[in-house]
């Protein structure tokens, strides 16, 4: 449900952002990691997105939508919240203060100093973290094409921004190449132009 959004960006704040769908306002809370990636107000955007449900006190509940630059990202939170302990803002403030990337690394490498200095995570909290997630981030790197050498995925992101495209469209793109079955056999070239198909659809 609501795998991701996509419109007209209306408005961008710290951590909120509402986006015009076909008409309909939606507000969506998003990681301080994705606000640097927005485009301009007025611009066409595409976030990926969770949908949550929260039960008040007295049965009445409201539902939160939280919006991400990739899909790596939406992923990783949901697995996040899935961790015993981490709540939304936790997850929130974790993917604000570190890259998907590094987040990846440190819970495979059982990093857990590196954890520790994220916002509102603790020793118990960060060893929970690893051993948690470590599975489940080998599953997710392999489908979005993560397992791909970081030279490579930093190679053809250069190239595209190098061609014109804006960081956001090149960041929504690339792990799509990336995703292929045969990502890792491909050179840059052959990746390139496969990422500037999609781009000029």
């Amino acid at each position: 449900m609501l795998a991701f959004v996509e419109g007209e960006l209306v408005q961008r704040e710290q951590n909120t952002v509402i986006v015009n769908c076909g008409g309909i306002g939606l507000r969506i809370t998003v990681p301080s990691t994705t606000v640097q990636r927005l485009p301009e107000v007025g611009q066409h955007v595409r976030l990926w997105t969770v949908l949550e449900f929260y039960q008040e006190p007295g049965g009445r509940g409201e539902f939160q939508l939280y919006g991400f630059a990739t899909r790596e990202e939406s992923q990783l939170f949901q697995s996040l919240r899935a961790v015993p302990g981490v709540g939304a803002k936790t997850a929130l403030n974790i993917l604000s203060a570190a890259s998907v990337a590094e987040l990846r690394q440190s819970i495979l490498q059982g990093d857990v100093a590196m954890l520790r200095r994220l916002p509102g995570v603790g020793q118990k909290m960060a060893e929970r973290l690893v051993v948690e997630l470590r599975e489940r981030i080998m599953e997710i790197a392999d489908e979005v094409g993560d397992v791909v050498p970081a030279a490579i995925r930093q190679e053809l992101t250069a190239a595209l921004i190098a061609l014109g495209f804006s960081r956001s469209e090149v960041e929504r793109v690339v792990p799509e190449v990336l995703r292929q079955t045969t990502a890792r056999q491909q050179a840059v070239e052959e990746l390139l132009r496969d990422a500037l198909v999609r781009l000029r659809k």
